[in-house]
């Protein structure tokens, strides 16, 4: 087994901020209506590259396309549509659409949804959930790929909760407040992370411990590549951490700092 230790800091997200983010776009999806497969907002424009493909909008077992065209909307426009020949190359030159499938949206209990991405060699699904959206305390996603190579499955838990509680006053929890795990069929990763308040009381300060091991009868084969490989892949591990916590920190200030205002122009700059 080959177990890492890495500690990264963080911009804080303030659990007031988010609060008022999902309200904000919870209100922004609920506030638009369906025109066949179009979705409009409240002053009528259409959203881009996003489409009602089956069911009642909002309701469970609705499901959206997005990043694919509609070619109903097209002719609308004045745009000729292409037959699926004429298509298929500027289809494959783009990043392949995803499908999401309602299956729960409830203000008050949770909001679930479903997701689904295939391209040529490669298919994802994922079941994403937010317990309480009114008031944020767990999200939960699980997943499998399908490669041309083999497949893996996921999942991964925030405690929200849990997490502030430690960010933000120190307090612990008996176990990690976020955990996930990837399963290969050679491989079994796990992560598990644990905040603290940063030293200028303001950002947060990440725990990470990730653990690596094999699986099954490939157990001892795999105790031999980690045994082998496990200083490079200890490198390039922590690099990776280092370089999502620099996306992060590029990220997350300049959104925290948007009000609800600003975040609703946001939203609604996605429209056409």
């Amino acid at each position: 087994m080959l177990r890492i230790r890495h500690t990264v800091a963080l911009a804080p997200v303030p659990r007031p901020w988010l609060i008022d983010a999902l309200e904000v776009i919870r209100t922004q999806v609920e506030q638009t209506e369906a025109e066949g497969k179009r979705l409009l907002l409240p002053d009528g424009r259409p959203l881009k590259d996003v489409r009602l493909a089956e069911g009642r909008h909002l309701r469970p077992g609705a499901v959206y396309v997005v990043g694919e065209p509609d070619d109903a909307t097209a002719e609308k426009d004045g745009i000729r549509t292409r037959t699926a020949a004429e298509a298929e190359p500027a289809a494959t030159a783009r990043n392949a659409p995803v499908r999401f499938t309602i299956a729960q949206w409830d203000r008050r209990r949770a909001v679930r949804l479903e997701l689904a991405l295939t391209d040529a060699d490669t298919h994802v699904t994922a079941d994403i959930a937010l317990t309480s959206p009114d008031r944020p305390r767990l999200v939960e996603a699980r997943g499998r790929v399908r490669t041309a190579g083999g497949a893996a499955r996921g999942r991964a838990r925030v405690r929200l909760d849990d997490w502030w509680s430690a960010a933000e006053g120190g307090r612990t929890s008996p176990t990690a407040p976020a955990t996930a795990r990837l399963d290969h069929r050679l491989l079994r990763a796990e992560l598990r992370a644990a905040p603290r308040p940063g030293p200028d009381g303001e950002s947060w300060q990440a725990h990470i411990t990730i653990s690596l091991r094999g699986r099954s009868l490939l157990r001892p084969l795999a105790a031999v590549v980690l045994a082998v490989t496990g200083r490079w892949t200890r490198r390039a591990i922590l690099r990776e951490l280092d370089n999502s916590a620099e996306r992060w920190n590029t990220t997350v200030p300049s959104l925290t700092a948007m009000d609800a205002e600003h975040l609703r122009r946001a939203l609604s700059s996605g429209a056409r």
